[in-house]
């Protein structure tokens, strides 16, 4: 019996295209760093430019309160722009499908920026690695209209599953 799990098995299939276990990997630690560079730059811009800017006159409190979420959309978008040529590098189809799809799952982790930051940044970094592992999985289907839709699937199911 192998030690290499069957899921790593390069079996060429008229359905999926193929995903080796070195570029699995290599997505992997892109992953989980994309949820790091999202926690930090949420942070940075909250902390250095939404809240100096519309926290120091009483005229923006709505914008002060949500300068949280704010931010944390602004990392996602800007962190999704830079994940699409990478995810191109290592040859993941379809990646601005799969950028997109990770950005509407992921809207709304801002919630996990408040409280301690140790386990802020480690449930942004799980739940980052988990859904970009998880739509590139589902993308390796070879027809782009089931390919889309079974991503769309995944981002409702992720997005119900994450606001609990």
């Amino acid at each position: 019996m192998s030690s290499t799990p069957k899921i790593f098995q390069q079996e060429l299939s008229e359905y999926t295209y193929p995903l080796s276990r070195g570029t699995f990997l290599r997505i992997l630690a892109l992953a989980a760093a994309n949820g790091v560079i999202i926690w930090l730059l949420a942070l940075a811009f909250d902390r250095m430019m939404l809240t100096p800017v519309f926290c120091s006159s009483a005229d923006q409190v709505s914008m002060c309160v949500n300068s949280a979420a704010w931010s944390s959309y602004i990392a996602l978008v800007l962190v999704g722009i830079m994940m699409v040529p990478l995810l191109i590098m290592f040859g993941v189809k379809r990646p601005l499908v799969v950028v997109i799809a990770a950005t509407v799952a992921l809207w709304g982790t801002n919630l996990w920026t408040s409280g301690l930051w140790t386990t802020s940044i480690l449930w942004t970094i799980a739940a980052s690695t988990l859904v970009y592992l998880a739509v590139i999985w589902i993308n390796r289907i070879r027809g782009n209209a089931a390919a889309i839709l079974f991503v769309a699937i995944f981002v409702l199911l992720a997005r119900v599953v994450l606001s609990l």
